[in-house]
């Protein structure tokens, strides 16, 4: 699926984070998880790219007189944010495209991209204006997948490839395999935080949406699709790797 029909025409993001939420097995949360590793401190200026609704910033303790820009390319995310956080004078948004940051050099002490780099177009140029935007001394940090994230479901995807298109995290182009060797190219420091969780799903239509909300499936294929689905479910539980990780870059 377009990353259009996923972001601006509709928010499709809503319904994948829901799964997470519902289903993780590691209660913590992945949110909460990656909040403490950025470790702010008092008077720091943060940008994120690529926010979505940002419902990972809800009920989180800032440090005082942190300075938070929220931004992502499409206008939908960003109302989405903008509704999220409505009141919390902390944040402040914008719409901008990742490969052409509008901010001076060495504006921002931390920058934030989290699953969303795999997104752009040009990486090299999205990166270049990371590090120019970045303070010295300021740290990056990225998310993203392993190529075996959700493997069971592209194991369903692969019996039905011919008849639909999918989209396999082993094909998506920034993950926890490659992306030192990426980072590394613009960042003295690299750092890999991998972490643990999986998926026990336990109603298949909510599967079912998860899929539906990042691909294109025709009406062709979808008794075939929840028929394969359904196979994975024993005991009235799917369970579904999850590999998922950070990049902590200075």
């Amino acid at each position: 699926m377009q990353v259009e029909k996923m972001y601006i025409e509709a928010d499709t993001l809503s319904t994948r984070i829901n799964l997470h939420e519902k289903y993780s097995v590691n209660k913590y949360g992945f949110g909460n998880w990656i909040f403490d590793m950025y470790d702010f401190q008092p008077g720091m200026t943060v940008l994120e790219i690529g926010c979505g609704t940002a419902s990972g910033w809800r009920k989180k303790n800032l440090p005082e007189k942190v300075e938070i820009i929220l931004s992502d390319f499409s206008p939908l995310m960003l109302q989405k944010a903008r509704d999220s956080l409505r009141g919390e004078a902390v944040f402040s948004f914008a719409q901008l495209d990742a490969q052409n940051i509008p901010y001076p050099n060495a504006d921002f002490d931390a920058i934030i991209a989290n699953h969303m780099l795999y997104h752009v177009p040009d990486k090299n140029k999205s990166l270049s204006e990371i590090r120019r935007v970045l303070k010295p001394g300021g740290r990056f940090f990225a998310s993203t997948l392993g190529e075996n994230s959700m493997k069971e479901l592209g194991d369903i995807y692969q019996k039905l490839e011919g008849s639909a298109t999918f989209s396999y995290a082993k094909n998506i182009t920034f993950t926890l395999e490659n992306g030192a060797n990426l980072l590394g190219e613009f960042f003295c420091t690299v750092e890999k935080h991998e972490y643990v969780d999986s998926l026990e799903v336990t109603n298949i239509d909510d599967l079912i949406a998860y899929i539906k909300s990042y691909n294109d499936v025709p009406d062709s294929v979808e008794d075939e699709l929840y028929r394969l689905v359904s196979e994975g479910f024993v005991g009235g539980v799917s369970k579904i790797r999850k590999e998922q990780g950070l990049f902590i870059c200075k």
